[in-house]
């Protein structure tokens, strides 16, 4: 928490809140965090009201939210790209298999592939090339003979741990120009996302677009 800019930052949002409700009996925590909440959201609307969408009455803001985290995933591409210089990792993705079999290793193949959200041709093809560049290593499992289990070499470890510095700077540089406390709202309004879209791509990817909205929106 460098400089304490969080600290200042809701030190400057609560000193507003008590401008906004003098009455010191509604001065509690819960009204704060309700107030902050509204205040932030009513400043990301207005906000949003000067964006190009709002000039195209095509792009609702359903739209425009695919778009921008179209956009969003392709400049991740980008830095990362930088990141992955001089090493076997391809893609990005190589790393996230790597990083995510690090926390929760030993995994099988499934499971890794499904906690990237990945068809199984693609995390396969990932997955293999982890395993010739001798980053990953695969045993039978004990309980079920017919899976494999996952677990990172040294090797892959190694490489893991030397790239997490340089990982860390992409990931600073793609919360771009946001304050502490916006990143903490987009963080808790995309994990709201991820949660409606999670059980539908693991449980009814193969629905149509028509079913999937009659049984998770309306």
């Amino acid at each position: 928490m460098k400089n304490y800019q969080l600290i200042q930052e809701l030190i400057g949002h609560l000193e507003s809140f008590e401008r906004d409700q003098p009455n010191s009996d509604q001065q509690t925590l819960f009204n704060f965090v309700a107030w902050l909440n509204q205040h932030l959201l009513t400043s990301a609307a207005e906000h949003a009201q000067h964006s190009d969408y709002t000039r195209d009455a095509y792009q609702t803001p359903d739209v425009y939210i695919g778009i921008m985290i179209g956009f969003l995933n392709r400049y991740s591409k980008l830095y990362a790209k930088k990141g992955l210089e001089n090493t076997p990792l391809v893609t990005l993705d190589d790393f996230t298999y790597l990083a995510t079999l690090w926390q929760h290793q030993p995994l099988t193949k499934i499971a890794l592939i499904e906690r990237n959200i990945h068809e199984k041709t693609t995390g396969t093809e990932i997955i293999r090339r982890l395993l010739a560049n001798g980053l990953v290593e695969q045993y039978a499992d004990e309980t079920d003979k017919r899976s494999k289990r996952l677990q990172l070499t040294p090797r892959g470890q190694e490489l893991l741990m030397g790239m997490w510095p340089l990982m860390g700077q992409i990931a600073i540089l793609m919360g771009g120009n946001l304050t502490t406390t916006e990143k903490m709202v987009l963080v808790g309004l995309l994990q709201k996302l991820h949660s409606f879209h999670n059980p539908i791509f693991l449980n009814n990817r193969d629905g149509s677009i028509t079913e999937l909205i009659k049984n998770n929106i309306y």
